[in-house]
Protein backbone atom coordinates (compact mmCIF):
# COMPACT_ATOMS: atom_id res chain seq x y z
CA UNK A 1 0.00 0.00 0.00
CA UNK A 2 0.91 3.66 -0.33
CA UNK A 3 0.81 4.87 3.26
CA UNK A 4 1.15 8.53 4.23
CA UNK A 5 1.60 9.36 7.89
CA UNK A 6 0.63 12.87 8.90
CA UNK A 7 1.33 15.41 11.62
CA UNK A 8 -1.58 17.85 11.15
CA UNK A 9 -1.22 21.64 11.06
CA UNK A 10 -0.68 23.30 14.44
CA UNK A 11 0.77 26.75 14.96
CA UNK A 12 3.17 27.71 17.71
CA UNK A 13 0.47 30.05 19.01
CA UNK A 14 -1.97 27.13 19.29
CA UNK A 15 0.60 24.98 21.07
CA UNK A 16 2.24 27.53 23.38
CA UNK A 17 -0.21 30.42 23.61
CA UNK A 18 1.36 33.71 24.71
CA UNK A 19 4.74 31.98 25.14
CA UNK A 20 4.99 30.89 21.52
CA UNK A 21 8.05 33.09 20.89
CA UNK A 22 10.18 30.70 22.94
CA UNK A 23 8.50 27.47 21.82
CA UNK A 24 10.16 24.58 20.03
CA UNK A 25 9.28 22.19 17.24
CA UNK A 26 10.30 18.62 17.84
CA UNK A 27 10.63 15.53 15.67
CA UNK A 28 7.38 13.53 15.33
CA UNK A 29 9.16 10.47 16.66
CA UNK A 30 6.01 8.38 16.85
CA UNK A 31 5.42 8.77 13.11
CA UNK A 32 9.07 7.94 12.42
CA UNK A 33 8.71 4.64 14.29
CA UNK A 34 5.45 3.82 12.53
CA UNK A 35 6.97 4.66 9.15
CA UNK A 36 10.00 2.43 9.66
CA UNK A 37 7.76 -0.46 10.73
CA UNK A 38 5.39 -0.37 7.74
CA UNK A 39 8.23 0.34 5.35
CA UNK A 40 10.03 -2.76 6.62
CA UNK A 41 6.83 -4.68 5.82
CA UNK A 42 7.10 -3.60 2.19
CA UNK A 43 4.74 -0.63 1.98
CA UNK A 44 5.56 2.65 0.22
CA UNK A 45 5.68 5.10 3.08
CA UNK A 46 5.79 8.89 3.38
CA UNK A 47 5.68 11.33 6.30
CA UNK A 48 4.00 14.72 5.94
CA UNK A 49 4.68 17.09 8.84
CA UNK A 50 2.43 20.09 8.34
CA UNK A 51 3.34 21.54 11.72
CA UNK A 52 7.07 21.97 11.15
CA UNK A 53 6.46 23.31 7.64
CA UNK A 54 3.84 25.79 8.89
CA UNK A 55 1.34 24.65 6.26
CA UNK A 56 -2.28 25.61 6.59
CA UNK A 57 -5.14 23.19 5.97
CA UNK A 58 -5.19 23.54 2.19
CA UNK A 59 -1.42 23.38 1.84
CA UNK A 60 -1.21 20.31 4.05
CA UNK A 61 -3.96 18.54 2.15
CA UNK A 62 -2.30 19.31 -1.16
CA UNK A 63 1.02 17.85 0.01
CA UNK A 64 -0.69 14.74 1.38
CA UNK A 65 -2.66 14.04 -1.77
CA UNK A 66 0.43 14.50 -3.95
CA UNK A 67 1.67 11.25 -2.39
CA UNK A 68 -1.39 9.46 -3.89
CA UNK A 69 -2.10 7.60 -0.64
CA UNK A 70 -4.24 4.51 -0.21
CA UNK A 71 -4.06 4.99 3.54
CA UNK A 72 -3.62 8.17 5.59
CA UNK A 73 -2.55 7.80 9.20
CA UNK A 74 -3.01 10.87 11.38
CA UNK A 75 -1.64 11.44 14.86
CA UNK A 76 -2.93 14.16 17.15
CA UNK A 77 -2.69 15.55 20.63
CA UNK A 78 -5.76 16.99 22.33
CA UNK A 79 -5.29 20.50 20.96
CA UNK A 80 -4.73 19.27 17.39
CA UNK A 81 -7.45 16.61 17.05
CA UNK A 82 -9.82 19.10 15.42
CA UNK A 83 -7.14 20.04 12.88
CA UNK A 84 -6.55 16.35 12.14
CA UNK A 85 -10.24 15.86 11.40
CA UNK A 86 -10.31 18.85 9.06
CA UNK A 87 -7.35 17.42 7.13
CA UNK A 88 -9.18 14.10 6.83
CA UNK A 89 -12.32 15.83 5.55
CA UNK A 90 -10.40 17.72 2.88
CA UNK A 91 -8.53 14.59 1.80
CA UNK A 92 -11.77 12.65 1.39
CA UNK A 93 -13.26 15.44 -0.73
CA UNK A 94 -10.43 14.82 -3.18
CA UNK A 95 -10.30 11.04 -2.87
CA UNK A 96 -13.42 9.64 -1.14
CA UNK A 97 -12.11 6.07 -1.12
CA UNK A 98 -8.93 6.89 0.80
CA UNK A 99 -8.84 5.17 4.20
CA UNK A 100 -8.12 7.45 7.16
CA UNK A 101 -6.76 6.26 10.49
CA UNK A 102 -6.42 8.23 13.71
CA UNK A 103 -4.13 7.39 16.61
CA UNK A 104 -2.04 8.90 19.38
CA UNK A 105 -2.38 9.65 23.08
CA UNK A 106 -5.51 11.76 22.80
CA UNK A 107 -7.40 9.23 20.73
CA UNK A 108 -6.49 6.36 23.02
CA UNK A 109 -7.86 8.29 26.00
CA UNK A 110 -11.15 9.29 24.36
CA UNK A 111 -11.81 7.02 21.37
CA UNK A 112 -15.61 6.87 21.30
CA UNK A 113 -16.01 10.56 21.98
CA UNK A 114 -13.51 11.40 19.24
CA UNK A 115 -15.12 9.14 16.65
CA UNK A 116 -18.56 10.49 17.48
CA UNK A 117 -17.36 14.06 17.07
CA UNK A 118 -15.33 13.30 13.95
CA UNK A 119 -16.93 10.46 11.95
CA UNK A 120 -14.55 11.19 9.06
CA UNK A 121 -12.02 8.85 10.71
CA UNK A 122 -12.57 5.32 9.39
CA UNK A 123 -10.58 3.43 12.01
CA UNK A 124 -8.88 4.29 15.28
CA UNK A 125 -5.69 2.72 16.55
CA UNK A 126 -5.51 2.25 20.32
CA UNK A 127 -2.23 2.15 22.22
CA UNK A 128 1.15 1.48 20.63
CA UNK A 129 0.72 1.50 16.89
CA UNK A 130 3.75 -0.14 15.27
CA UNK A 131 2.60 -3.77 15.27
CA UNK A 132 -1.05 -2.80 14.83
CA UNK A 133 -0.37 -0.71 11.74
CA UNK A 134 1.69 -3.44 10.08
CA UNK A 135 -1.08 -6.01 10.60
CA UNK A 136 -3.81 -3.56 9.63
CA UNK A 137 -2.07 -2.56 6.41
CA UNK A 138 -1.84 -6.20 5.38
CA UNK A 139 -5.57 -6.68 5.97
CA UNK A 140 -6.56 -3.47 4.19
CA UNK A 141 -4.38 -4.32 1.21
CA UNK A 142 -6.07 -7.68 0.80
CA UNK A 143 -9.61 -7.16 2.08
CA UNK A 144 -10.24 -3.43 2.24
CA UNK A 145 -12.60 -2.38 5.03
CA UNK A 146 -14.19 -5.84 5.41
CA UNK A 147 -15.17 -5.77 9.06
CA UNK A 148 -14.89 -9.51 9.65
CA UNK A 149 -11.21 -9.20 8.77
CA UNK A 150 -10.66 -5.97 10.68
CA UNK A 151 -11.95 -7.67 13.82
CA UNK A 152 -8.95 -9.99 13.70
CA UNK A 153 -6.50 -7.12 14.18
CA UNK A 154 -5.83 -6.26 17.81
CA UNK A 155 -5.87 -2.67 19.02
CA UNK A 156 -8.58 -1.16 16.79
CA UNK A 157 -11.88 0.61 17.24
CA UNK A 158 -14.38 1.43 14.48
CA UNK A 159 -18.11 1.53 13.84
CA UNK A 160 -20.15 -1.16 12.15
CA UNK A 161 -22.87 -0.51 9.56
CA UNK A 162 -25.41 0.15 12.32
CA UNK A 163 -23.19 2.75 13.95
CA UNK A 164 -22.20 0.59 16.91
CA UNK A 165 -18.63 0.66 18.18
CA UNK A 166 -16.50 -2.40 17.66
CA UNK A 167 -13.37 -2.75 19.78
CA UNK A 168 -10.99 -5.52 18.84
CA UNK A 169 -8.93 -7.29 21.54
CA UNK A 170 -6.36 -5.16 23.36
CA UNK A 171 -2.92 -5.10 21.79
CA UNK A 172 -0.20 -6.31 24.13
CA UNK A 173 2.56 -3.84 24.93
CA UNK A 174 5.79 -4.14 22.97
CA UNK A 175 8.18 -5.61 25.52
CA UNK A 176 11.40 -5.42 23.51
CA UNK A 177 11.68 -1.97 21.97
CA UNK A 178 14.96 -2.97 20.33
CA UNK A 179 12.94 -5.23 18.03
CA UNK A 180 11.55 -2.12 16.33
CA UNK A 181 13.37 -0.81 13.26
CA UNK A 182 15.25 2.43 13.83
CA UNK A 183 12.99 5.49 13.37
CA UNK A 184 12.74 6.59 9.74
CA UNK A 185 14.58 9.88 10.18
CA UNK A 186 15.24 9.97 6.44
CA UNK A 187 11.53 10.50 5.74
CA UNK A 188 11.47 13.70 7.77
CA UNK A 189 13.50 15.75 5.32
CA UNK A 190 15.97 18.20 6.82
CA UNK A 191 16.06 17.20 10.48
CA UNK A 192 18.01 20.31 11.41
CA UNK A 193 14.89 22.47 11.00
CA UNK A 194 13.50 20.76 14.09
CA UNK A 195 14.67 22.10 17.43
CA UNK A 196 13.64 22.08 21.07
CA UNK A 197 13.07 25.54 22.57
CA UNK A 198 16.29 27.49 21.93
CA UNK A 199 16.76 28.50 25.55
CA UNK A 200 17.06 24.80 26.46
CA UNK A 201 19.72 24.09 23.81
CA UNK A 202 23.48 24.48 24.15
CA UNK A 203 24.55 23.24 20.69
CA UNK A 204 22.70 23.41 17.39
CA UNK A 205 21.49 21.45 15.49
CA UNK A 206 19.51 19.75 18.26
CA UNK A 207 16.61 17.34 18.41
CA UNK A 208 14.66 15.17 20.84
CA UNK A 209 14.59 11.42 21.39
CA UNK A 210 12.50 9.10 23.56
CA UNK A 211 14.29 5.89 24.53
CA UNK A 212 11.73 4.33 26.87
CA UNK A 213 7.99 4.12 27.32
CA UNK A 214 5.98 4.35 30.50
CA UNK A 215 6.58 5.83 33.94
CA UNK A 216 6.23 4.42 37.46
CA UNK A 217 4.73 7.69 38.69
CA UNK A 218 1.11 8.14 39.77
CA UNK A 219 0.80 11.90 39.23
CA UNK A 220 -2.87 12.83 38.97
CA UNK A 221 -2.27 15.36 36.16
CA UNK A 222 -0.57 12.88 33.80
CA UNK A 223 -2.24 10.72 31.18
CA UNK A 224 -1.12 7.10 31.16
CA UNK A 225 -3.56 5.80 28.59
CA UNK A 226 -1.03 4.15 26.27
CA UNK A 227 1.88 3.07 28.43
CA UNK A 228 0.44 3.25 31.93
CA UNK A 229 2.86 2.08 34.59
CA UNK A 230 4.22 -0.70 32.39
CA UNK A 231 7.76 0.28 31.46
CA UNK A 232 9.76 -0.73 28.41
CA UNK A 233 13.10 0.52 27.18
CA UNK A 234 15.65 0.56 24.41
CA UNK A 235 19.00 -0.88 25.38
CA UNK A 236 21.99 1.38 25.89
CA UNK A 237 23.49 0.12 22.62
CA UNK A 238 20.32 0.90 20.65
CA UNK A 239 20.32 4.39 22.16
CA UNK A 240 23.94 4.89 21.20
CA UNK A 241 23.24 3.71 17.65
CA UNK A 242 20.45 6.30 17.29
CA UNK A 243 22.68 9.05 18.66
CA UNK A 244 25.53 8.13 16.31
CA UNK A 245 23.20 8.03 13.30
CA UNK A 246 21.89 11.49 14.15
CA UNK A 247 25.42 12.75 14.78
CA UNK A 248 27.21 11.38 11.72
CA UNK A 249 24.43 11.32 9.13
CA UNK A 250 22.40 14.39 10.05
CA UNK A 251 24.88 16.60 11.90
CA UNK A 252 22.95 16.69 15.18
CA UNK A 253 25.11 17.97 18.05
CA UNK A 254 22.65 17.82 20.93
CA UNK A 255 19.84 15.49 21.95
CA UNK A 256 17.21 16.06 24.59
CA UNK A 257 15.94 12.76 25.96
CA UNK A 258 12.24 13.29 26.57
CA UNK A 259 11.55 9.96 28.27
CA UNK A 260 8.90 10.46 30.95
CA UNK A 261 11.60 9.51 33.44
CA UNK A 262 15.06 8.96 31.98
CA UNK A 263 16.52 8.13 35.39
CA UNK A 264 14.24 5.20 36.19
CA UNK A 265 16.41 2.67 34.29
CA UNK A 266 19.55 3.23 36.35
CA UNK A 267 21.67 0.35 34.97
CA UNK A 268 20.82 1.29 31.37
CA UNK A 269 21.64 4.92 32.05
CA UNK A 270 25.06 4.09 33.47
CA UNK A 271 25.83 1.75 30.54
CA UNK A 272 24.74 4.40 28.03
CA UNK A 273 26.98 6.97 29.71
CA UNK A 274 29.91 4.55 29.52
CA UNK A 275 29.33 3.80 25.82
CA UNK A 276 28.81 7.44 24.85
CA UNK A 277 31.82 8.68 26.79
CA UNK A 278 34.04 6.18 24.94
CA UNK A 279 33.00 7.72 21.59
CA UNK A 280 34.74 11.03 22.38
CA UNK A 281 32.52 13.01 20.02
CA UNK A 282 31.54 16.69 20.08
CA UNK A 283 28.10 16.00 21.47
CA UNK A 284 26.01 17.09 24.48
CA UNK A 285 22.63 16.07 25.84
CA UNK A 286 19.97 16.69 28.47
CA UNK A 287 17.30 14.53 30.09
CA UNK A 288 14.21 14.50 32.29
CA UNK A 289 14.44 12.91 35.73
CA UNK A 290 12.67 12.56 39.05
CA UNK A 291 14.11 14.09 42.20
CA UNK A 292 13.61 10.81 44.08
CA UNK A 293 15.47 8.76 41.46
CA UNK A 294 18.82 10.51 41.18
CA UNK A 295 22.00 10.03 43.20
CA UNK A 296 25.53 11.47 43.12
CA UNK A 297 27.08 8.47 41.31
CA UNK A 298 24.49 8.58 38.53
CA UNK A 299 24.81 12.33 38.16
CA UNK A 300 28.61 12.21 37.91
CA UNK A 301 28.36 9.57 35.17
CA UNK A 302 25.87 11.71 33.24
CA UNK A 303 28.06 14.78 33.48
CA UNK A 304 31.17 12.88 32.31
CA UNK A 305 29.21 11.57 29.29
CA UNK A 306 28.22 15.07 28.12
CA UNK A 307 24.94 15.73 29.93
CA UNK A 308 24.82 19.43 30.77
CA UNK A 309 21.31 19.86 32.18
CA UNK A 310 18.61 17.82 33.90
CA UNK A 311 14.95 18.83 34.05
CA UNK A 312 12.98 17.76 37.11
CA UNK A 313 9.30 18.02 37.96
CA UNK A 314 8.94 20.13 41.09
CA UNK A 315 5.28 21.05 40.43
CA UNK A 316 4.54 22.69 43.82
CA UNK A 317 6.28 24.13 46.86
CA UNK A 318 3.61 22.86 49.25
CA UNK A 319 4.03 19.37 50.70
CA UNK A 320 0.29 18.81 51.15
CA UNK A 321 -0.37 19.55 47.48
CA UNK A 322 2.52 17.29 46.46
CA UNK A 323 0.82 14.53 48.43
CA UNK A 324 -2.62 15.28 46.98
CA UNK A 325 -1.38 15.14 43.37
CA UNK A 326 0.47 11.87 44.16
CA UNK A 327 3.86 13.26 43.31
CA UNK A 328 5.27 11.40 46.31
CA UNK A 329 8.08 13.90 46.80
CA UNK A 330 8.69 16.64 49.34
CA UNK A 331 10.35 20.03 49.38
CA UNK A 332 13.23 18.42 51.24
CA UNK A 333 13.76 15.75 48.53
CA UNK A 334 13.51 18.40 45.83
CA UNK A 335 16.10 20.57 47.53
CA UNK A 336 18.51 17.67 48.02
CA UNK A 337 18.25 16.42 44.42
CA UNK A 338 18.82 19.88 42.95
CA UNK A 339 21.84 20.33 45.23
CA UNK A 340 23.29 17.04 43.94
CA UNK A 341 22.73 18.02 40.30
CA UNK A 342 24.51 21.34 40.79
CA UNK A 343 27.37 19.68 42.68
CA UNK A 344 27.80 17.32 39.71
CA UNK A 345 28.37 20.38 37.52
CA UNK A 346 25.10 20.36 35.56
CA UNK A 347 22.34 22.91 35.10
CA UNK A 348 18.86 22.45 36.52
CA UNK A 349 15.61 23.04 34.69
CA UNK A 350 12.43 22.77 36.74
CA UNK A 351 8.80 22.24 35.82
CA UNK A 352 6.14 23.86 37.97
CA UNK A 353 2.35 23.73 37.75
CA UNK A 354 -0.01 26.37 39.07
CA UNK A 355 -3.65 25.74 39.93
CA UNK A 356 -3.54 22.34 41.60
CA UNK A 357 -6.52 20.98 43.54
CA UNK A 358 -6.39 22.71 46.90
CA UNK A 359 -4.37 25.62 45.53
CA UNK A 360 -4.64 28.98 47.29
CA UNK A 361 -2.80 32.28 47.08
CA UNK A 362 -0.67 31.09 49.99
CA UNK A 363 0.35 27.81 48.32
CA UNK A 364 1.17 29.64 45.10
CA UNK A 365 3.45 31.96 47.07
CA UNK A 366 5.10 28.92 48.67
CA UNK A 367 5.85 27.56 45.21
CA UNK A 368 7.32 30.85 44.01
CA UNK A 369 9.39 31.20 47.18
CA UNK A 370 10.77 27.66 46.79
CA UNK A 371 11.71 28.27 43.15
CA UNK A 372 13.52 31.49 44.00
CA UNK A 373 15.39 29.86 46.87
CA UNK A 374 16.81 27.01 44.77
CA UNK A 375 19.76 27.19 42.32
CA UNK A 376 17.47 26.55 39.34
CA UNK A 377 18.76 27.84 36.01
CA UNK A 378 15.49 27.91 34.09
CA UNK A 379 11.90 26.88 34.56
CA UNK A 380 8.50 26.36 33.03
CA UNK A 381 5.29 27.03 34.92
CA UNK A 382 2.14 25.78 33.24
CA UNK A 383 -1.44 25.75 34.48
CA UNK A 384 -2.90 22.50 35.73
CA UNK A 385 -4.99 21.13 32.87
CA UNK A 386 -7.32 18.12 33.24
CA UNK A 387 -6.30 16.26 30.09
CA UNK A 388 -8.42 13.31 28.93
CA UNK A 389 -7.06 10.13 30.50
CA UNK A 390 -5.65 11.77 33.62
CA UNK A 391 -6.99 11.16 37.12
CA UNK A 392 -7.82 14.84 37.58
CA UNK A 393 -9.92 14.68 34.39
CA UNK A 394 -12.18 12.22 36.22
CA UNK A 395 -12.24 14.03 39.57
CA UNK A 396 -11.98 17.76 38.81
CA UNK A 397 -15.55 18.52 39.97
CA UNK A 398 -14.44 17.97 43.58
CA UNK A 399 -11.79 20.66 43.32
CA UNK A 400 -12.85 23.47 41.04
CA UNK A 401 -14.34 24.64 37.76
CA UNK A 402 -13.15 23.33 34.40
CA UNK A 403 -13.77 25.10 31.09
CA UNK A 404 -13.35 22.11 28.79
CA UNK A 405 -12.58 22.80 25.17
CA UNK A 406 -10.06 20.48 23.55
CA UNK A 407 -8.60 23.31 21.48
CA UNK A 408 -7.62 25.20 24.63
CA UNK A 409 -6.01 22.37 26.59
CA UNK A 410 -2.43 23.36 25.82
CA UNK A 411 -1.53 23.85 29.52
CA UNK A 412 -0.67 27.50 28.96
CA UNK A 413 -4.22 28.76 29.61
CA UNK A 414 -5.95 28.62 33.02
CA UNK A 415 -8.87 26.41 32.04
CA UNK A 416 -9.16 24.73 35.46
CA UNK A 417 -9.81 27.11 38.34
CA UNK A 418 -9.50 25.55 41.82
CA UNK A 419 -11.97 26.71 44.44
CA UNK A 420 -9.28 28.49 46.49
CA UNK A 421 -8.23 31.02 43.85
CA UNK A 422 -9.74 32.98 40.96
CA UNK A 423 -8.75 32.93 37.30
CA UNK A 424 -7.58 36.53 37.52
CA UNK A 425 -5.38 35.71 40.49
CA UNK A 426 -3.92 32.70 38.67
CA UNK A 427 -3.01 34.86 35.69
CA UNK A 428 -1.48 37.59 37.88
CA UNK A 429 0.56 35.12 39.91
CA UNK A 430 1.78 33.40 36.76
CA UNK A 431 3.14 36.70 35.45
CA UNK A 432 4.66 37.49 38.83
CA UNK A 433 6.37 34.09 38.89
CA UNK A 434 7.99 34.63 35.50
CA UNK A 435 8.94 38.20 36.34
CA UNK A 436 10.55 37.34 39.67
CA UNK A 437 12.38 34.34 38.26
CA UNK A 438 13.76 35.72 35.02
CA UNK A 439 14.46 39.33 35.98
CA UNK A 440 17.38 38.46 38.24
CA UNK A 441 21.05 39.16 37.49
CA UNK A 442 22.10 35.51 37.96
CA UNK A 443 19.55 34.22 35.43
CA UNK A 444 20.23 36.97 32.89
CA UNK A 445 23.98 36.39 33.13
CA UNK A 446 23.50 32.66 32.59
CA UNK A 447 21.59 33.34 29.38
CA UNK A 448 24.26 35.69 28.12
CA UNK A 449 26.85 32.98 28.74
CA UNK A 450 24.78 30.52 26.68
CA UNK A 451 24.79 32.68 23.55
CA UNK A 452 26.96 30.74 21.14
CA UNK A 453 25.43 31.65 17.80
CA UNK A 454 23.40 34.36 16.04
CA UNK A 455 20.45 31.97 16.28
CA UNK A 456 20.69 31.96 20.06
CA UNK A 457 20.94 35.73 20.18
CA UNK A 458 18.01 36.26 17.82
CA UNK A 459 15.68 33.87 19.62
CA UNK A 460 16.68 35.04 23.10
CA UNK A 461 16.08 38.67 22.16
CA UNK A 462 12.72 37.88 20.55
CA UNK A 463 11.68 35.80 23.55
CA UNK A 464 12.78 38.52 25.98
CA UNK A 465 10.68 41.13 24.18
CA UNK A 466 7.69 38.79 24.20
CA UNK A 467 8.17 38.13 27.92
CA UNK A 468 8.32 41.87 28.63
CA UNK A 469 5.14 42.46 26.65
CA UNK A 470 3.27 39.63 28.39
CA UNK A 471 4.42 40.38 31.93
CA UNK A 472 3.89 44.14 31.87
CA UNK A 473 1.07 44.75 29.42
CA UNK A 474 -1.50 44.97 32.24
CA UNK A 475 -1.17 47.14 35.29
CA UNK A 476 -2.81 44.63 37.60
CA UNK A 477 -0.25 42.49 39.37
CA UNK A 478 0.25 40.37 42.43
CA UNK A 479 2.43 41.81 45.18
Amino acid sequence: MRITLVQPPLTLEERYGVKHQSGGETIPLGLAYLASSVRAAGHKTKIIDAEINHWNLKEATKKIMETTPDLIGLTAVTISIDNAARVAEEAKKIKPEVIVLIGGHHFTTAPEETLNLFPVFDIGVLGEGEETLVELAAVLEKYGLAQDELKKVKGLIFKDEAGNFIRTPVRERIKNLDALPKPAFDLLGDITIYSPPAHTVRKFPACTLVASRGCPGQCTFCTRSIYGNILSQHSAQYMLDMVLELYHKYGIREVQFRDDNFTVFRDRLLEFCKLLKAQKINFVWTALGRVDMVDPEMLRAMKEAGCWQIWVGVESGNNEILKLIKKYTTKEKITQAIKWIKEAGMGVGAFFIMGHPGETKETIRETIDLALSLPIDEFHCTFLTPLPGSEIYRTWKKYGVFHEDWKNLNEWRPVFIPFGVSQEEMERYSKMFYRKFYFRPRIDLNYLKKVRSPRHLRIYFSGFLALLDWVFKRKASAN
